[in-house]
């Protein structure tokens, strides 16, 4: 059972976990120096935690090299988080523990939760916080599957739900030697922040130290984030630290300037080192004068190392060996054991420990007289002794250190991290515990760490008869976090495995990294070479892997070799019939997006069967398959695709499968780009990019980058666009062959918008000729041709722009989506001469009225509304450029705002304005929220229901009540239930 110590009102520490006790040690370790011209450092912390008490979150991370006073600052900012009335929670992190699986969040949230009644701990634990239950359990049930991003969703949502008690600063140092998995909570509470009141404040060693350099990137990076960087001390406060330095060892004041001087060179004007050099000059009795500058330059830079050299020479032997046993351990190492691995009498170490801290070399934590506990007082001390140490030493402690952890009945994850730094000698017991070790990992939801105890167990090596389960574990592990290190493994289990089911399954996996690494050539041999081996009867098996082989052509387009063989088997595959089981469902969702591509409108009915009953997760290859359904469905305007999608975001968010999540988001962002529902495609670009940042996928960029790009163009943010187009990392000129029609087409529109229209025109053309090369005729998903021909009228070149629109609008008509027709016919009215304009332009606009596609019915009517302008029609003109100008400006949408004000402007005419309000006047998020308020739920049931923050929720009732007229809640459902909108276009 856990107990909790109460500390002084604000940490609370469980006495049964070690790394609670390093955040305690964290805390109360002597400071490196006083805080000398930290100011505005001060100023900056004090904000935040005055922003936190008020609600509005935030980061403040110190970057600094070692001894600079970082975790000066930090313990500032816990004083000053306690005096602001914030709960607070510590954690430091170490390079011993830096693949403990969310190691650091343990030491934040256990003595939070520790410290809480059994009714408050159920609160804060209900709901979508629970799914952080499995991180913080001691021990985890065999069939937990913490999934890669529920996990960090819960943890958010334990945070919030802290918060709403108490606000809260969460302070950590050393973050650059966090766990991977840690650094992905932070990485997912970051853009989440503000709403929360929390502050959350690191310290990290800068030029990319530590164990994700990438994630630590985006943490430091990410509004609402704050960056300082301390600077070096100037003369006058480093001889102010040196002057008393000398005085605190009972030694003269230092008086020469020169002395002075080089003290401050020597050092850099690092605060831990003008200490650790004035306190080894001081007992080495060097006088302060200038015959001693060359000893001063001497000691300066390895000033900490001198000084604990010089207290280890005159140390007892017992002390030696209990620094170096605490080293092996790791921070907050319990006496008991350092004794043990430092073969001294407990007493006997306890006496050694005194002498130690009265050296400054070990703090001790006697908070809980059974356990004390012993860290050092800087990383930079640990480091020495650590270092110091022969490698060969260094094993033996690790592996003598396993051995005492595990006979304390420690958790295995305690374990793990010391077997991972002896070295192999084929031991079994070894690798049965590392295995162990990564099972657990993976019941957390932290595949990185699971990969990285496999691995050692394959160095170690595994017994033969257990490789191939090794390979296949490690393999699959490895490609949540790294597609590209995944394959090898599998490539390896693929060619141990004999003629079996199983390796056929491993073939799957094996080709799906490799088609996500865009090799489709080396995809396309394994997946055939299984085909060949798969039974003939076995229908599941044989469905998944035609499935996985008919998608080659539509993620590599310009590789003709593989395209005529591939191509000729979707129509013996295609069935009247739907084919059955997961497998067939996959195998009808590649060739609806085949038919689709082409722009045969036998692809929505094939989608729409497959997906009726088959959510992403449930497909033997994912989203690999499904997402091609999807495709057609959104080019088709099919309303039933909102369902699926919003079936699969949330099916991703509840069993934690990051990739899963980026896939639905990016088709869902698409699907509310096609509707011209910008502010939420958007929303779900940005949360998909972030994810996708953190994998070695770039195939998701191919399509997530152009969605983004294109829902910004429409907003008017160019510069925006143009980053998200350099996000996809396809160079300019883009190559033609694999999935480039989307950024070229995306290209192309830019480069119009910002009046480069003959490189537009070259991009338009690239992306037809890179859409053709995959068979696309279809222009509800690459409308390249209307793109071009508006660039050819731009160029005066009216001829062969006519000539591209009319080719687009007969594939736009025997598609028949009203969006795509409409666009061809809006852009082949607006190019047409003389009288010709108004059938197409009146067209566009019938065929768009009742169609989801709100936004490319502004533009058939603001183009109708000009044209009907020209040819003397002002009522009519009015009445259709106000309607487009109250969509538009509903959706945000400002270049299409400016173009509308421009005609209604050199018309003379004054828009009629209509009433926004009623149901029809929500934004999707805000019909979405009013559904669930209806219903009863909680602001927090809705947040958690929506994947969104309590204040977003908070927002959109706001704009709610705004809109229906209601004063709140209790007169919401009755209003809802009332015929009384005003119609509003859009």
């Amino acid at each position: 059972m856990r107990t909790a110590v109460h500390s002084n009102g604000a940490l609370w520490v469980p006495v049964t976990d070690h790394r609670a006790a390093e955040a305690r040690i964290m805390e109360h370790m002597p400071h490196s120096a006083d805080l000398f011209e930290r100011s505005g450092e001060l100023e900056v912390l004090q904000k935040a935690m005055g922003a936190a008490r008020e609600g509005h979150g935030g980061a403040v991370m110190i970057e600094g090299a070692p001894g600079i006073g970082k975790t000066s600052l930090l313990a500032e900012g816990k004083r000053m988080a306690g005096s602001a009335g914030l709960q607070v929670a510590t954690a430091r992190g170490s390079e011993l523990e830096s693949d403990f699986p969310f190691g650091v969040v343990r030491q934040l949230f256990e003595p939070l939760l520790a410290h809480m009644d059994p009714q408050e701990r159920r609160r804060v634990m209900s709901g979508a916080a629970g799914q952080a239950a499995v991180v913080l359990e001691r021990v985890v049930p065999e069939d937990s599957r913490g999934g890669d991003f529920s996990i960090p969703h819960g943890l958010y949502w334990l945070t919030a739900d802290i918060c709403e008690r108490q606000p809260l600063a969460l302070l950590i140092d050393d973050l650059h030697w966090a766990d991977g998995d840690s650094l992905r909570f932070l990485n997912h509470l970051m853009p989440r922040l503000e709403d929360l009141g929390c502050c959350v404040v690191g310290t990290l060693r800068p030029f990319g130290l530590g164990t994700q350099p990438q994630l630590l990137d985006q943490i430091v990076t990410t509004p609402p984030s704050v960056v300082l960087a301390p600077s070096k001390l100037s003369p006058a406060a480093a001889t102010s630290l040196i002057t008393a330095q000398f005085a605190k060892s009972g030694c003269p004041a230092p008086r020469d300037e020169h002395f002075l001087s080089a003290c401050c060179a020597a050092t850099g004007g690092n605060p831990l080192l003008l200490k650790e050099l004035a306190e080894a000059l001081a007992a080495e009795g060097v006088a302060a004068n200038a015959a001693n500058i060359p000893q001063v330059y001497a000691v300066g830079p390895r000033a900490v190392a001198r000084r604990v050299a010089v207290w280890m020479r005159r140390l007892p032997e017992d002390c030696v060996a209990l620094t170096r046993a605490v080293a092996v351990l790791g921070e907050g190492a319990e006496v008991a054991h350092a004794a043990e691995l430092a073969e001294l009498p407990l007493e006997d170490a306890l006496q050694a420990a005194k002498g130690l801290e009265q050296a400054q070399i070990l703090f001790t934590d006697s908070s809980n007289a059974l356990r004390t506990r012993l860290g050092f007082v800087h990383p930079l001390v640990r480091a020495v002794i650590y270092e110091g140490m022969p490698p060969a030493d260094r094993h033996r402690a690790h592996r003598k250190a396993a051995v005492l952890l595990k006979t304390s009945t420690a958790e295995v994850e305690t374990v793990a991290p010391h077997l991972l730094r002896t070295l192999p000698c084929g031991d079994d017991e070894t690798v049965g515990m590392l295995w162990t070790a990564a099972n657990s990992a993976l019941a957390r939801g932290s595949p990185g760490t699971a990969a990285t105890c496999l691995r050692r167990c394959l160095a170690e090596p595994p017994p033969p008869r257990t490789r191939l389960d090794l390979l296949s574990a490690l393999g699959n592990a490895m490609r949540h976090v790294d597609t590209a290190g995944a394959v090898p493994y599998l490539e390896e289990a693929l060619a141990l495995a004999g003629p079996s089911r199983r390796r056929v399954e491993i073939a799957l996996a094996l080709g799906n990294a490799l088609l996500l690494l865009q090799r489709a050539g080396e995809a396309l041999a394994v997946w055939r070479r299984a085909l060949a081996d798969t039974a003939p009867d076995d229908t599941e098996l044989r469905n998944q892997l035609h499935a996985c082989i008919l998608s080659i052509p539509l993620y590599e387009p310009g590789r003709q070799d593989m395209r005529e063989d591939i191509l000729s088997q979707v129509s013996e595959l295609r069935s009247a019939v739907p084919h059955p089981g997961p497998g067939g469902r996959s195998l009808d969702c590649v060739i609806a997006g085949h038919d689709a591509i082409i722009g045969d409108p036998r692809a929505v009915l094939r989608a729409r069967s497959a997906l009726r009953d088959a959510p992403a997760a449930q497909q033997p290859n994912g989203q690999i398959s499904v997402s091609f359904g999807w495709l057609a469905l959104i080019s088709a305007d099919r309303d039933e695709v909102m369902g699926s999608l919003d079936a699969a975001v949330e099916q991703a968010h509840r069993e934690g499968s990051l990739n899963g999540l980026t896939g639905a988001l990016t088709y869902r962002s698409l699907a509310w780009l096609c509707r011209g529902n910008l502010e939420e495609a958007t929303a779900d670009a940005l949360t998909a990019m972030r994810a996708v940042e953190t994998s070695s996928v770039r195939l998701r960029r191919l399509v997530l980058g152009p969605v983004h790009a294109e829902a910004l163009l429409e907003r008017g943010a160019l510069d925006e666009a143009g980053k998200a187009l350099e996000w996809t990392g396809v160079p300019d000129p883009a190559p033609i062959t694999g999935l480039m029609y989307y950024v070229l087409h995306s290209r192309a529109r830019l480069l119009r918008m910002r009046g480069r229209t003959a490189e537009a025109l070259d991009a338009a053309l690239a992306a037809g000729r890179s859409f053709s090369a995959a068979g696309g005729q279809n222009p509800a998903i690459v409308p390249w041709q209307s793109e071009a021909a508006v660039c050819l009228h731009l160029l005066g070149r009216d001829q062969e722009a006519r000539a591209l629109a009319t080719a687009e609008l007969r594939s736009a008509r025997y598609w028949s989506a009203p969006r795509a027709l409409g666009r061809a016919l809006r852009v082949a009215g607006a190019l047409a001469e003389g009288e010709a304009d108004l059938p197409l332009l009146r067209e566009a606009v019938d065929r768009l009225r009742k169609s989801p596609a709100r936004l490319e019915y502004a533009k058939a009517l603001a183009d109708y509304g000009a044209a009907v302008r020209r040819h003397g029609k002002r009522r009519e003109a009015r009445d259709a450029l106000s309607d487009a100008l109250d969509i538009a400006e509903a959706r945000k949408a400002a270049p299409l705002v400016r173009q509308i004000l421009d005609e209604l402007h050199l018309a003379g005419i004054r828009p009629h304005r209509h009433a926004v309000t009623g149901l029809q006047s929500l934004t999707p998020g805000e019909q979405r929220v009013h559904e669930l308020a209806v219903q009863g739920k909680t602001n927090r049931e809705i947040a958690q229901h929506l994947f969104v923050t309590t204040k977003t929720v908070e927002v959109h009732l706001s704009s709610i009540y705004r809109k229906l007229g209601v004063a709140g809640r209790h007169e919401l459902a009755e209003k809802s239930a009332r015929t009384f909108s005003t119609p509003a276009p859009g």
